[in-house]
């Protein structure tokens, strides 16, 4: 009964526990002001203040009151009334209360229970023998003092409740004197101290539950404002960018897109506003043609390779427009919470770069052609019979033009490389047998014999001009390098499932500090200007910076069996990349 008195209590000065939850929980906004009102609700001004306990015991009074004298007992007298006009003002002062209420110096309001405490046996003493329990009455004002007032005047209720039976003998003038009556004196003390002290720990218990409540309520007010601020700052930061941005949640749906994104998947062909991600009716890959699986388990794939950069890709059926894609994981304290997808209008870069390389092809061959009947007028000369002095001539000419034919190639190289080139998905194997069959006359000229063996390479994602270039470079400097009669092996595998390339010559090696500068510019090592080999110092630092320009990375090392080891590490390319390939 106490327990249900006290949760009365409480309810009437703040919002349900039930509300209070379903804030918390989201399902409603609650404002700073709101929240300090219910913050204010539980504390003990606020239970103080509350006019419904002392309204129940004035209807509890009345009550009693009107059915002790329809009974015909005689409950006009002074005592009687008094009684209840003390329960009755304090009535009136808490109503009243309620209306102002006040929020602070409220601990002069424990004088309306008090007061109640004291009309109560007045009413009994002149009813008592109609209706009986009147003393009961005294439940209302102990659990309010027990709910809302200090210890000191809890203890002054309970000396209170415990001499209401007392009352008959104090209203005759005499001193109680009966051992019945201070028996009564001792149950009444007991069971008032038991009512208030349970009621003022239940509204403790009550108040800090509460407390909890505000408290978790708050957390996840601040937390709740919190996102709403990045998902502003993202949205904004997002919407700015010309980068079109997707971010899906870890099972592949869509969480937000941007503007960009939405045009871009438009063209494509993409449905965004689907519970999932759609591959696109209209992505192909680098060539324009070949449809590109970009499915949202190809991205997964490609966010969760964070050291690949991005892919090529050609958006729209007739109009198409180059993009530039990558994805990245998104995590926090190691669970994953989704990746972003990331893409780049490129298409006046790769317009750019495919004029570049026309113009270059263009004056490549104007270069190239003269030098090309230069050498191969010089070459049909020296196999006329002619006198040693015309022969060492043509073979000044010769070896003029060779030089002059390599230095192109290498400046040709170098402008090629400073336009970032973009990736696409390359057969490993058929380039490396290309740049084989394009070093097999220098080969046949020294006498070198190269040996190629694949060994399940498979694809990478690098243009396959630079790595062309690469290549040709390091087969052209294992050739130059290695003694006649001597072999050259170039083998490609995966490892660690990146393609690798490993070029082996049998010449007369490097020393570590030959390795570590021979990608710098212009620099030859001290073999290479002995045996007036031919070149300027550029290929390998043009090598090196063609790898940089596509995730390549390249080690020289010692071979085992003496000579050099270049061994080049590509990017994989994606598995959906793959198949379609």
């Amino acid at each position: 009964m106490t327990a249900c008195v006290v949760w009365a209590t409480v309810e009437a000065g703040v919002t349900s526990m039930d509300e209070l939850a379903r804030v918390g929980q989201g399902g409603s906004t609650v404002t700073g002001a709101q929240s300090r009102e219910q913050e204010a609700a539980v504390s003990p001004v606020m239970l103080r203040t509350q006019p419904w306990t002392q309204l129940a015991l004035l209807a509890a009074a009345v009550g009693v009151v009107a059915t002790a004298h329809a009974f015909g007992a005689d409950m006009l007298t002074p005592s009687a009334l008094t009684g209840l006009g003390l329960i009755a003002v304090g009535a009136l002062v808490m109503v009243i209360l309620s209306r102002i209420r006040p929020r602070e110096h409220t601990a002069w309001v424990a004088v309306v229970p008090l007061s109640g405490l004291v009309g109560i046996p007045l009413i009994r003493n002149e009813a008592s023998e109609l209706v009986d329990g009147i003393g009961f009455m005294m439940v209302f004002p102990l659990v309010w003092l027990g709910a809302a007032f200090p210890l000191a005047t809890i203890a002054m209720g309970i000396v209170l409740a415990g001499a209401i039976p007392l009352a008959p003998a104090i209203s005759a003038g005499r001193v109680p004197d009966a051992a019945p009556e201070w028996i009564a004196f001792g149950v009444f003390v007991a069971f008032a101290a038991l009512i208030a002290l349970s009621a003022f720990v239940t509204a403790h218990q009550l108040r800090r539950e509460v407390s909890h409540r505000h408290a978790a309520l708050a957390a996840s007010r601040e937390a709740s404002d919190a996102q709403e601020r990045l998902s502003a700052i993202f949205q904004a930061v997002s919407e700015a960018t010309e980068d079109a941005v997707i971010v899906f949640d870890p099972h592949g749906r869509v969480l937000t897109a941007n503007g960009s994104a939405h045009r871009l998947a438009k063209r494509a062909g993409v449905d965004l506003e689907g519970s999932s991600f759609s591959r696109g009716r209209w992505v192909y890959s680098a060539d324009r043609r070949t449809p590109l699986l970009l499915s949202r388990d190809a991205i997964a794939e490609l966010a969760r390779r964070p050291g690949i950069r991005a892919r090529i890709a050609w958006l729209g059926e007739r109009d198409q427009v180059a993009v530039n894609y990558s994805a990245h994981p998104i995590s926090h304290d190691d669970e994953p919470l989704g990746f972003v997808l990331i893409a780049h209008d490129v298409t006046d870069l790769v317009e750019a770069i495919e004029v570049r390389d026309r113009f270059l092809d263009s004056v490549s061959h104007e270069l190239r052609t003269p030098l090309t009947v230069l050498m191969g007028e010089t070459e049909l000369a020296q196999m006329e019979d002619v006198s040693e002095r015309v022969a060492s001539r043509l073979d000044r000419v010769d070896q003029a033009a060779q030089r002059l034919f390599s230095t192109v190639e290498h400046l040709l190289s170098a402008y090629r490389k400073t336009v970032r080139a973009l990736p696409q998905t390359t057969s490993v194997a058929l380039t490396v047998g290309d740049v084989v069959e394009r070093e097999a006359s220098l080969a046949r000229e020294r006498d070198v014999r190269v040996r190629f063996a694949d060994h399940g390479v498979g694809t990478a994602s690098v243009d396959p001009r630079s790595l062309a270039a690469i290549l040709d470079e390091l087969l052209r400097n294992a050739v130059l390098y290695s003694p006649p009669g001597a072999t050259v092996s170039i083998d490609t595998r995966r490892d660690q499932d990146r393609p690798v390339v490993e070029i082996t010559d049998a010449g007369v090696g490097m020393s570590e500090t030959e390795r570590r500068r021979a990608f710098d510019r212009f620099y030859r090592t001290d073999f290479a200007r002995e045996q007036a080999l031919p070149g300027v110092g550029l290929g390998l630092s043009i090598a090196q910076s063609l790898a940089e320009g596509n995730d390549i990375s390249i080690e020289l090392e010692p071979a085992p069996r003496g000579g050099t080891r270049a061994r080049v590490w590509l990017p994989p390319a994606m598995r959906s990349d793959e198949e379609a390939a």
